[in-house]
C-alpha cells in the first residue's frame, strides 16, 4: 500500500488540491494522510475559513488538537466514501514538519498547495513549497491558486 501526504489549509485551494489527490488515491490504491501544520495561534478569520471550507460549526483550538480537527472535518466532508484517509496534525515551520511527516509516514507522494510569488517575494520571505520540493525524495504534485 502506498500512502499520500495531502497538506490541507485553510483556503479555497484546498477543494482543487483534495479532488486531485482523490484521483491519484482511486487510481493508486493509496491512502491519503491529510496533514494540516499551524504556525501561528489561528486568528478568528482562519478559524472561520477553516469552518467554512468544511461546513462543521466547530470552533477550532489552536495547536495540533485543532489542526487535526479542521484535516478530520476537511476529509470527512470532502472526500468520497471509497477514499481512505487518516489525519496528522502538527505545530512549528510547515516546511520542517511537512518534510519530517513525509519521511516519518512513509509517504510515496506529497499533495501541496502554491501561491505564485515573484522572485524577490521568496527571497525575503521564504517558500514553504519551494523548500519542501527540494527537500523530499518523492514524486510532489502542486495545485496553483
Amino acid at each position: 500500500m502506498t500512502r499520500a501526504l495531502v497538506v490541507v489549509e485553510p483556503e479555497q485551494q484546498v477543494l482543487e488540491l483534495l479532488d486531485v489527490a482523490t484521483d491519484f488515491a482511486r487510481g493508486s490504491g493509496s491512502e491519503l494522510l491529510l496533514f494540516h501544520v499551524t504556525d501561528t495561534f489561528d486568528s478568528g478569520a482562519v478559524r472561520d475559513k477553516m469552518r467554512e471550507l468544511t461546513g462543521v460549526d466547530h470552533n477550532y483550538r489552536a495547536g495540533i488538537e485543532g489542526a487535526e480537527s479542521f484535516a478530520t472535518d476537511l476529509g470527512e466532508a470532502l472526500l468520497p466514501e471509497d477514499v481512505r484517509f487518516s489525519v496528522e496534525g502538527a505545530f512549528g515551520d510547515s516546511a520542517d514538519r511537512i518534510v519530517a511527516a513525509t519521511e516519518e509516514f512513509d509517504c510515496d507522494h506529497v499533495f501541496l498547495t502554491g501561491r505564485q510569488r515573484t522572485p524577490t517575494g521568496k527571497a525575503v520571505f521564504g517558500d514553504t513549497t519551494q523548500d519542501v520540493i527540494l527537500s523530499v525524495d518523492v514524486p510532489v504534485t502542486l495545485v496553483m491558486g
